[in-house]
C-alpha cells in the first residue's frame, strides 16, 4: 500500500474495532493518569494504538491520540489527537483552547516518511469525557461505547 496523505486521512475515519481492550482503571505514571488500548481496521488491515493521558494536578490538561503501528515509518506516527488547553507560547494560540492535531505527510527519504502535526482549535469537547466521545466518533471506533459508557451519558445538571 502506497502511503499518501489521503490514505492517512482515510485511516483516521475508517471503522476500527478494539483488539486489546483498555484497562478498567487508569495507571498513574509521572503525574498523569494513563490508559492505552489497540485497534485494528479490517478494511486496510492496519493496527493502531490509542493513548489517553490526563494531568493529575491539572485535569483540564489531557491528550487522546491515534497512533498508526506501521513499519513504513521510522516512528509510529500519531494520526489524530484531541488535546485540552495546555498553554504553550503565543505563536500557537490553539494551545490555549481545546484543539486537535492531524497528521500531514511529508516525504523524508525514499521509503521513509515523516509526519508533521497540523493543529486547529476545536469547540466540540471541553472535558476529558467529551473529548473521548468526540475522538471515538471521529476515529470511528465501533465498540468504544462498551469500554467508555460514561462518555455517552450527557448529564442534565453538573
Amino acid at each position: 500500500m502506497e502511503i499518501t496523505q489521503s490514505y492517512l486521512d482515510e485511516l483516521i475515519f475508517t471503522p476500527k474495532r478494539i483488539t486489546i481492550k483498555p484497562e478498567r482503571n487508569y495507571q498513574v505514571i509521572n503525574g498523569s493518569n494513563r490508559k492505552n488500548f489497540e485497534l485494528v481496521s479490517d478494511k486496510y488491515n492496519e493496527r493502531f494504538r490509542v493513548f489517553i493521558r490526563q494531568n493529575v494536578t491539572l485535569p483540564e490538561i489531557y491528550s487522546i491520540g491515534l497512533q498508526l503501528i506501521n513499519n513504513n515509518f521510522e516512528e509510529n506516527p500519531i494520526l489524530f489527537r484531541c488535546n485540552g488547553p495546555h498553554g504553550g507560547n503565543k505563536s500557537i494560540p490553539e494551545h490555549f483552547v481545546t484543539h486537535i492535531h492531524r497528521a500531514q505527510l511529508i516525504s523524508v527519504d525514499i521509503g521513509l516518511f515523516g509526519i508533521e502535526k497540523l493543529n486547529e482549535a476545536c469547540g466540540e469537547f471541553s472535558t476529558l469525557e467529551s473529548a473521548i466521545y468526540y475522538f471515538c466518533n471521529t476515529c470511528n471506533i465501533l465498540d468504544a461505547r462498551t469500554y467508555f459508557p460514561e462518555c455517552w451519558e450527557v448529564p442534565l445538571f453538573k
